[in-house]
């Protein structure tokens, strides 16, 4: 006991170790301004797209466009990426520092957030519901990663825990959606399944599982516990992951089968009352922390139950009020 006392007040009295630059976090940095770029030229370019047939007996297609809302997602999840990555590069620095975890640390923690981005940009321009899936749910793999990084942390680790199983549970609602309207239309791909779709007891179950999916995500009430306590996560991750982008892809969901989800006046009702509750609760969570990151969790909540409800008020407020309050509140 002696002997463990005496080591644990060296440890203690010892320096934090001191760390070299974040190379890791200024290529991230890097990388995510090139895509911003890239983003930006294409969309002033007049946007695009291509279309790759990856299982064609299912109808799948490996289908991007950078559309309007695909562009503006797509800029938010590079511009906000590269601005918290450069203050990242400083602040995880410090936080190894004072963890006293080696500079070898910043490769369990670079990757997992640049990869996070890339999936952003994906989702963003995908076009088929399948590999809507695909990068909804390597976004939840990405977040519990990174919100459960200082796994020492018994709270981090019950937090990464439960954001995966929440948006991972969720995601596999949306999929079960897509399979209903390909069941029932033969295609995954969204501009095809718009034209196709009509008001249905098929497509109300399919477009309530999906925007199950989505609400879950942007951490709409009654689905929104997961959100702050994922704020244990380590400030960059909480500034990018769960306050501008993460959040944004339930939206950004809602936002591109909108017009499939118009079909169902069942869903969109759903849309109003969960938007408008989370506004509520959000909103009054938040007053009464006094913890920072608390209360951006909570008012991340509230602002985001504007959109929802901004989407369920019909296809005169859609998609450029809610993407306009997504960037704002980013």
């Amino acid at each position: 006991m002696a002997l463990d006392r005496g080591r644990a007040a060296r440890d203690e009295a010892a320096p934090a170790p001191r760390l070299t630059p974040d190379w890791p976090g200024w290529v991230a940095c890097a990388t995510a301004a090139v895509g911003f770029l890239a983003c930006l030229v294409g969309w002033l370019a007049g946007g695009g797209g291509f279309s790759v047939p990856w299982a064609p007996s299912l109808d799948l297609h490996l289908s991007f466009r950078l559309d309007g809302l695909g562009a503006i997602y797509g800029l938010l999840a590079t511009g906000i990426g590269a601005l918290v990555f450069a203050y990242g590069t400083r602040y995880m620095t410090l936080h190894l520092e004072h963890e006293r975890r080696g500079a070898v640390e910043r490769w369990r923690f670079w990757p997992w957030m640049l990869l996070f981005a890339m999936a952003m940009v994906g989702l963003a321009t995908a076009q088929d519901l399948v590999l809507v899936f695909v990068f909804f749910d390597l976004t939840a793999v990405c977040s519990y990663y990174l919100i459960g990084f200082d796994r020492s942390d018994s709270k981090a680790r019950t937090s990464a825990v439960m954001a995966l199983l929440v948006t991972v549970v969720s995601a596999v609602a949306m999929l079960i959606g897509a399979v209903l309207l390909y069941a029932a239309y033969g295609t995954f791909a969204i501009p095809e399944l718009i034209e196709r779709v009509g008001p249905s007891e098929t497509t109300t179950v399919a477009a309530a599982l999906i925007a199950v999916a989505a609400l879950a995500k942007s951490a709409q009430v009654p689905l929104h516990f997961w959100l702050p306590r994922a704020m244990a996560a380590p400030t960059p991750v909480s500034a990018y992951l769960h306050s501008a982008a993460m959040v944004a892809a339930g939206v950004l969901v809602i936002g591109r089968v909108h017009r499939l989800l118009e079909r169902s006046e069942l869903v969109m009702t759903g849309l109003l009352v969960i938007g408008a509750l989370s506004i509520v609760v959000g909103g009054v969570l938040a007053l009464r922390r006094d913890r920072l990151k608390q209360v951006l969790a909570y008012s991340t909540i509230s602002q985001y139950g504007y959109m929802v409800l901004l989407y369920g008020m019909g296809s005169s407020t859609s998609n450029g009020a809610p993407a306009f309050n997504v960037w704002a509140n980013a």
